[in-house]
């Protein structure tokens, strides 16, 4: 592995090109454009399409993604006082969404940046609907087999929490999400 002190510009190459100096191979090397800023994307390569709501932590849009054109739920994290930095809150959310893979909670894709880097926005699959506004707008309830078949989900998304040892401590229909296929995840 190729040690590096801390980024410098080769006084012999363009300007426009950044190299890092190389403490093993005594020599300048080329930094991809690519990888310069890192891999975090801009807000900017998504298209709101209109806001879903507003939870503790931020507002939640539809979103498109321009890149791969799939809908998407875009979360931004609401930052109370920005000197402050990113609040532990969302840190630790952040953190537990990127570990948690089950098919019963939503799935965290990517951290992106707003145009400042005190914005940011969680994006994440989307869902059709939330349990509440469904509930709220259904002509007839659901049936006996339809309720056992949300609560096995619920509960298959608990349990994989709570082997995690991650407590949901905001557990209500609005955090219950239900896609075009049935399937239930917590959020």
């Amino acid at each position: 592995m190729c040690a590096t002190r801390t980024a410098a510009r080769d006084p012999d190459s363009d300007s426009r090109e950044f190299r890092i100096f190389s403490v093993k191979r005594l020599s300048y090397f080329k930094i991809p454009s690519e990888f310069r800023e890192g891999r975090c994307r801009s807000v900017a390569e998504f298209e709101k399409l209109n806001r879903i709501g507003e939870g503790t932590y931020g507002i939640v849009y539809r979103a498109r993604d321009t890149v791969s054109k799939e809908v998407v739920a875009l979360k931004k994290v609401r930052m109370e006082n920005v000197r402050d930095g990113i609040p532990i809150s969302s840190l630790r959310e952040i953190t537990l969404l990127l570990s948690i893979k089950h098919p019963n909670v939503v799935h965290l894709r990517e951290v992106v940046v707003g145009r400042s880097l005190d914005s940011i926005f969680l994006v994440m699959e989307y869902c059709e609907q939330d349990m509440a506004s469904l509930l709220d707008n259904m002509p007839n309830p659901f049936t006996e087999s339809q309720v056992k078949c949300i609560m096995l989900q619920i509960f298959k998304g608990l349990r994989y929490l709570h082997e995690n040892f991650i407590i949901h401590r905001d557990l209500k229909v609005s955090n219950l999400l239900m896609n075009d296929k049935g399937l239930v995840k917590i959020a």
